[in-house]
């Protein structure tokens, strides 16, 4: 059986809630566009659904469909409704609506509505997301042991004019890194008349 099936149907549905946040905005919107007028500080304006209101429709109905049907990509269509939600080329409301700071000519708006959309995608999807990111930051076993091993040659450098004598104490000593006493420890194999190899 799926496991998404054993979840307890609030913990199923609950990657669903920020895309219904933003469908109750495309919804309000909706209504607000038969109405055909939308008041502003006490001034009514005529209003009708723009490309970006149409677009905004389409990606909330895509990730619903991907939730329920492709839930693989469902976090794909996440990521392109913030993407796009924060660039402002889709609007989920009436007005599109920014908080930002400006310097002459520069502007720099955050959309409250995709901060909240990606607050609640964190908040419902964390672990995931931490995961992720923590693959991202971590370097590969491969890579972990390239960085150890060109440690290792950069010390057997340093300790090649050392003596073998000097050697043979700096493993016994056991204070070094773990990449220095190794080392030391393969400089004292290569040269053959070491005491103390281990």
């Amino acid at each position: 059986m799926n496991e998404a099936l054993q979840l307890p149907l609030y913990k199923r549905y609950a990657p669903l809630l920020p895309v219904l946040v933003l469908a109750g905005c495309c919804i309000s919107t909706i209504v607000t566009a038969l109405g055909g007028t939308v008041e502003l500080d006490g001034t009514t304006y005529g209003f009708a659904l723009t490309t970006k209101h149409y677009g905004a429709l389409a990606a909330t109905a895509a990730s619903v469909v991907s939730f329920f049907w492709l839930r693989k990509y469902y976090k794909y269509f996440l990521a392109l409704i913030f993407v796009l939600g924060f660039c402002g080329l889709i609007n989920f409301t009436v007005t599109q609506t920014s908080v930002g700071i400006g310097f002459d000519e520069l502007r720099i708006g955050l959309s409250p509505l995709m901060l909240l959309f990606g607050v609640l995608v964190y908040a419902t999807n964390s672990k995931k997301i931490n995961r992720f990111l923590a693959a991202l930051v971590k370097p590969s076993d491969k890579k972990i042991a390239q960085q150890q091993q060109e440690e290792v040659e950069e010390f057997k450098r340093k300790f090649s004019r050392k003596s073998t004598e000097e050697l043979e104490q700096i493993v016994a000593d056991n204070k070094l890194v773990a990449n220095a006493l190794s080392a030391a420890r393969q400089l004292l194999r290569e040269r053959g008349d070491a005491k103390i190899v281990a």
